[in-house]
């Protein structure tokens, strides 16, 4: 696990969830998470660019982020995927948030976690946020 240890120091635009440069990645089970954490070290991810969020880690704070949104998150995308994600983390999804360097790299990772099983893969970009799975 890298030094980002809380959802709340994930970088965020207008209070809404938005960790640009990365890929956010819904697993329904703890081995699933553990899996698609081994597969992404096999294809040469470093641990520190692997980021892991048990539900009890992010179902409060992301609660906390959606309430709190600015007015403009409202308007966009990233508030609608910040609800998606909070009532996932309250049927027990695990999250992984995979650093990528550009779109083709979001896909490979998006690709390993479709073969672990994941349901859930958003890159987000500096001006967009795309649904990957």
């Amino acid at each position: 696990m890298s030094s980002l240890t809380t959802v709340e120091q994930v970088p965020t635009s207008f209070g809404a969830f938005k960790p640009v440069g990365w890929l956010m990645v819904g697993l329904p089970t703890q081995v699933l998470a553990d899996s698609l954490s081994k597969a992404l070290q096999a294809a040469e991810w470093p641990s520190a660019a692997v980021l892991h969020f048990a539900p009890s880690d992010t179902e409060v704070e992301l609660e906390a982020m959606a309430d709190k949104a600015g007015a403009m998150a409202g308007f966009g995308y990233e508030i609608t995927l910040l609800r998606r994600y909070v009532k996932l983390s309250k049927e027990g999804y695990r999250w992984l948030l995979v650093k990528v360097k550009s779109a083709e790299h979001a896909a490979e990772a998006a690709a390993i976690a479709r073969s672990c099983d994941a349901t859930v893969a958003v890159h987000y970009r500096r001006l967009t946020v795309e649904e990957l799975l």
